[in-house]
This record gives structure tokens, sequence and C-alpha cells, in this order.
């Protein structure tokens, strides 16, 4: 008698479920990006909510009870317009986390120099030692998501509970700030607007969209989460409201305690801690608050590659990519292979990206390149919302979660719209980029040579024989 298969496991309950959105939803090193133009950063946090967030929220409850098995916005996209138009989706969804994930881990060894003081700060300048730590940092991630979702989870607990400590704390500080010295960024209508009068201002938008985005991360997870129809829905009602909320209020406290001006890229936060500390002598703050934004970051990475990962897992599946991809480790019950290969790509990444850049170039570069290749996904996304839901089989409208179409109708134009946006001003240069035309042209081949690949392998291996049944994922019981 032949062993059994392994299986995936449902590990992830409510309480778990909503602390793996928070961690992969609040990425509060990205906040000095947006805080840097000034009040009109509310303003952006508030509108990328309204318009993006509310939006994606409607497609992910309506899809994913629809569809809740594993691979989330690759199986909505196959689902809604084919083969073809899934595997892109889903090729977009997990390489522009290639991207994403190092940037994630050189916020950790930014923020890391800062606890052991003034000595090592000078560090975090350093392209050589940024490498080396970040590849350390991607390789331990890794291993931990390896050994399972059940010890995987764990990072991104600890990442969540570490972001609500680091929003009180800052606004503590905020508050503290503006009772010493008055708002640093005072906020009235002459202050509020200006931004968005100015393209380059106006291109932090994309970067308030991609903050928004991984509300469909615990679909993707679809079999290892405990009573997905259920839990789904109220992990995104509370991961929702932290994320905004924590948004607005560490941004707020950022502009009380520095000019925006003096923000910088990567250590903003921390920056505007060292500044008021010094101000009412509590400089030993620093190290504490170094410490949990570096948790923060962590446990934003650990959801992402965890979650990126069982895209080419199903994939593999599917045999549009090497079925290796589709195996399940035979003790930990985890999409090894998969795990193995996005550490892989990112290790790659991570060292190509440093030859011959600034810390700052390679943060941008990576930022704006992941924008696009992100936000190709939510397209196909918004728009398989609507064609999914214009279809009139009684089994597809009895499995919806909105009784009324407009709804779905409504978000889906409004993401597309709102998406289309976010993707164009992905190309305009922010004001600290220096050579405007070789910023662009970076990202336009970056993205080209992720995009141009996917359609050479799906041509490859479509014209392959493929199973008439593709094999299903393994879940265990609850």
């Amino acid at each position: 008698m032949s062993d059994p298969q392994p299986q995936l496991r449902r590990v992830l309950g409510l309480p778990d479920l909503s602390l793996f959105l928070v961690a992969a939803l609040v990425n509060l090193n990205s906040v000095p990006v947006v805080a840097g133009v000034g009040p009109s950063a509310l303003l952006f946090w508030l509108l990328g909510f309204t318009l993006f967030f509310i939006p994606q929220s409607i497609a992910v409850l309506e899809l994913s009870n629809r569809y809740p098995s594993e691979g989330g916005i690759y199986i909505w996209s196959k689902k809604a317009f084919g083969d073809f138009h899934g595997f892109m989706s889903g090729w977009c969804y997990w390489t522009n986390n290639i991207f994403y994930i190092p940037t994630l881990l050189f916020y950790i060894v930014g923020f890391g120099v800062f606890i052991a003081g003034s000595a090592t700060t000078g560090l975090g300048d350093n392209p050589l030692f940024m490498v080396v730590v970040s590849l350390a940092l991607l390789w331990i991630i890794t291993g931990l998501n390896i050994l399972g979702l059940g010890v995987g989870k764990w990072i991104q607990n600890l990442g969540a509970i570490g972001t609500f400590a680091i929003t009180v704390l800052i606004l503590v500080i905020g508050v503290i700030s503006f009772r010493i010295r008055g708002m640093a960024n005072p906020v009235n209508g002459s202050t509020l607007f200006p931004a968005f009068t100015d393209w380059r201002s106006l291109s932090l938008l994309s970067v308030v969209c991609l903050n928004y985005v991984g509300l469909e991360l615990g679909s993707v997870l679809g079999d290892e989460i405990k009573e997905p129809r259920r839990n789904i829905p109220r992990a995104a009602l509370i991961a929702g409201i932290a994320t905004v909320t924590m948004y607005l209020l560490t941004t707020a406290a950022l502009q009380a305690a520095l000019p925006a001006k003096e923000i910088g890229v990567i250590d903003g936060i921390l920056q505007a801690v060292n500044h008021v500390a010094a101000s009412i002598n509590l400089p030993w703050i620093l190290a504490p608050i170094a410490l949990l934004m570096s948790m923060n970051a962590a446990g934003n990475a650990s959801a992402w590659l965890a979650g990126s990962a069982r895209i080419p897992f199903v994939i593999g599946l599917d045999n549009y990519l090497p079925a290796a991809l589709g195996r399940i480790h035979p003790r930990y019950s985890t999409p090894h292979v998969s795990l193995v290969i996005q550490g892989l790509a990112s290790s790659l990444f991570i060292i190509l990206n440093a030859i011959g850049a600034s810390v700052h170039e390679m943060y941008m570069s990576l930022l704006q390149t992941t924008v696009v290749l992100q936000l190709i996904p939510y397209l196909y996304m918004f728009a398989a919302l609507v064609r999914v839901r214009s279809k009139r089989e009684p089994e597809s409208a009895q499995a919806g979660f909105f009784r009324k179409t407009w709804i779905c109708y409504g978000a889906g134009v409004l993401g597309l719209v709102v998406t289309t946006g976010g993707l164009g001003l992905a190309f305009v240069p922010s004001s600290g980029v220096s050579d405007a035309v070789w910023f662009e042209l970076k990202i336009v081949l970056g993205s080209l040579s992720f995009i141009i690949p996917a359609l050479i392998i799906f041509w490859w291996r479509n014209r392959r024989s493929r199973p008439a049944v593709v094999p299903q994922v393994g879940v265990a019981p609850d």
C-alpha cells in the first residue's frame, strides 16, 4: 500500500488570519515616503482607502466566497478569463514580490542598525552591508515558513503586535512634540491641497495604493484557513479598520514631529523619534522603537513571502510551471519548493540591484517596479469581479457574497479606474530622483524583463501535452 500524499493543513483561525492580514497590509516603513509631501499625505491615505481599498474589499469578499480554494487571485482570473489571463495575473502577483520583499528586508536592516546606537547607524548607507544582512534575513524567514504556517505565522503575529505597539508610541511622541513646539507641519486649507497640483507628488498615490494591497492574500492561502467563507470576511473587516487607522495616526504624528522636507525615505520615523526624544531627554526610546519597526517589517516580509509563494505552487499544479513547484513537504505540509524558488529569486534581485546603486536609488527603483507588477493582477481582479458577477448561472448566483449586483459592478469599475491611474502614476518620478529618464527606463525594462518571460513560458508549456484533469490540492481535515 503506497504512502498517503502529503496535504496542506488548515492552521489559520480568525485571530491568526486577522493578524496575518494586518502584518501584510500595514507597512509603516513606507509612511515617510508619503508623509514627505506634507499634510496632503493625510488626504492621500483617505483617498486611497475610499477609492481603492473599499472596492478591493468588495472584490475579495465576493470572489473568495465563490472560489475559496488555494490560489486566490490566480484562480479568480483563471475562472473569469481563462488559463492565459490566470497565468499572467498569477505570474505578476508572484514576481512583484521578488521586488517587494527585498524592500522590506532593507527596512529591517535600516532600522536594526539604530538598535545598537550611533556606532552602527552609518552602516545603513552601506550597500554591501545592506545586501549581506538582507540575504541572511531572507533565508531565515524562508526557512521558518518551510517549517509550516503553524511556525511561520508567529512572525506575522509578532509583526502585527509590534505594529500596534509602534503606532501607539509614535502617536504619543507626536502629541509630546505638538505640546512642546506646536505642529511642525500645520494642517489647514493652504497646506492640504498643494500636492494635488504637482505631478511628482501625485505619483505617490500609486505608492498609497500599493500600501493598501494585501487583503486578497488571505484568499491565496484558502486551503490553509479554517472555515474560509466565515473567517475571511471577518478578518478583512478587522484588518481594514486597523490599516487605515494606523496609517492616518502615524502620518499625523510624523507630521507633528518633523518638517516634511526633513523626513527621510527609509528612516524617517526614527528621525522624528530621535528629534523629539532629544528635546524631552528620552534618547533611550530610539532603540525599542527601532526594534518594533523591525518587527513590523519582518511580519510584512514573512506574510508576503508565504502568500506569494502559494501562487507558483498552484500554477505548478496546473502544469504551466514545473510540476515540482506543486510539491508539498511530506513532514511540514508546506509548498517548500515554491518557497525556496521565491527565496532564490529575491536573493538574485537583491544582489543585482545593489551593483552600482546608492541605497536611496535601490529603494526607489524597487518600490516603483513593485507598484507596476502588483497593480496588474488588480486590474484582473476588478475585471473578474464584473465578469463573474455578470454570469447568470443559478450556481454562481448562490455563491455570491453580495446580493446587489450593482455593488460589485460599481466596485469593479471604480477599482479598474483607480488601478489604471495608479499604474500610470508609477512611471512619474518623485522629486527625490535626479535622472528621471533613467529612472523610468529602469522601471519599464524591469517590468518587461518579467512579463516577456511569462509570455514565452506560457506559450511553451501550453504547446506541451497537459493533463485533461488538473490535480487538486490535498487538504487535511481541520
